[in-house]
């Protein structure tokens, strides 16, 4: 099972480290059984943390339910079943080993240990992506965690980056960002909170927030972190030579949710079919083929309506259409519901407003497509009983 999991960690005003194990699981994987008017989910998780030796130092248990009114929502790629575990350890080096399981399907599922060292010296802390918004949690602000495994997600929607520091005299940072090798972001930081961070969850949301019994740190803020990052690898360097600071922490740009028709750049090339030329669609074929992901990109940047930032709306609706189209337009015997004249009219004009369905003379199912910008309108005829519609031509 996909699974997104976080350990945070945050020095303690004891000595010792709060440390948190956050998750994210989409709904669409998990086993919802239904139960009168609603559809009911839960999760399992076991978090372990383990000594140098294998000795277990300490154990929760968190389990997590969800309901919701519809079938949809079940499979929405965008909902998901939070939570997180919290625990209070000595400084030292550890294993965390975790154990999830669906609470409506048998079996466990070990996740593989992660490697955890809590420094007392430690001046920089691992750095935390977090959403633009804001959250109210028990009457104070507070951020909320992307809570993407540690990764910065290749979106639309723009994320900041927290660097907590533990020594409060450090006045500012200078930060470079390396993308796939190169360097896309060299600034100075000088924007922070001063306070504890803690983790809470806060209108079912992981957000982070201030705890008292945490220590108080200077944390930084980078705006808009993923704005001109592109899929791959990421390399952060926090550096402040008056403090002896020098750090390098790895992530990546993940495009969670990526649409299907787009995994494969060859094959997302030649799916231009629906809009492109055939001699357009042969250009771009004749480059190598370790290129056609910047050939694929580049050819869509003409249609970028935000071109200051690096993903292109315009192309991620595309590819999300074409996947759509493949998988609800397939009649009986056809294999690539995209090819279909439903799934061709769906690709280039979006969904409709307005379905309709009617019969005609001859006993046929009519399927009419409604457009108010501009005005349109698609009938679809099936001829045959076996739901492979054909456009009308009247």
């Amino acid at each position: 099972m996909p699974f997104r999991s976080e350990i945070i960690s945050f020095p303690r005003v004891d000595g010792e480290f709060s440390v948190y194990h956050t998750f994210k699981v989409p709904y669409r994987l998990l086993v919802f059984e239904r139960n009168d008017n609603s559809f009911i989910a839960g999760f399992r998780i076991i978090v372990e943390i383990l000594d140098d030796d294998s000795r277990l130092v300490t154990r929760d248990i968190k389990d997590s339910k969800v309901s919701v009114n519809n079938f949809d929502s079940t499979n929405d790629n965008n909902l998901f079943l939070q939570n997180f575990l919290s625990f209070k350890v000595k400084p030292g080096e550890y294993k965390v080993a975790a154990f999830i399981s669906d609470k409506n399907s048998s079996g466990e599922l070990p996740l593989k240990p992660v490697e955890l060292i809590l420094e007392e010296d430690k001046v920089v802390l691992h750095p935390l992506v977090i959403k633009t918004n804001e959250l109210i949690c028990e009457e104070q602000k507070s951020f909320e965690l992307t809570n993407a495994g540690g990764k910065i997600p290749f979106s639309s929607e723009t994320y900041h980056l927290i660097i907590p520091v533990r020594d409060t005299s450090v006045s500012q940072l200078t930060i470079s960002i390396e993308n796939n090798e190169e360097e896309i972001i060299s600034t100075e930081l000088n924007e922070f909170y001063i306070l504890p961070p803690g983790i809470n969850k806060c209108e079912e949301q992981i957000s982070v927030t201030k705890n008292q019994a945490n220590l108080l740190l200077k944390n930084f803020i980078l705006h808009d972190v993923n704005k001109n990052l592109s899929e791959g690898e990421v390399v952060l360097t926090v550096v402040n030579e008056e403090k002896s600071i020098d750090e390098e922490f790895r992530s990546q740009i993940v495009w969670f949710n990526k649409p299907f028709s787009l995994m494969d750049p060859e094959k997302a090339i030649e799916n231009l079919s629906f809009i492109a030329s055939d001699s357009i669609i042969y250009t771009l074929l004749q480059e190598s083929t370790s290129d056609y992901p910047n050939v694929l990109s580049e050819y869509w940047k003409k249609y970028d309506p935000t071109p200051e930032t690096v993903f292109n709306e315009v192309m991620s609706e595309y590819y999300k259409r074409i996947d759509y189209a493949i998988k609800e337009f397939k009649g009986i015997g056809k294999i690539n519901g995209a090819k279909t004249d439903r799934g061709v009219v769906y690709i280039k004009f979006g969904h409709p407003e307005k379905i309709e369905r009617s019969s005609n003379s001859m006993g046929q199912i009519v399927e009419t497509w409604t457009y108010a910008k501009p005005d349109r309108i698609f009938s679809f005829i099936d001829k045959d009983g076996k739901g492979n519609f054909n456009l009308s031509e009247n």
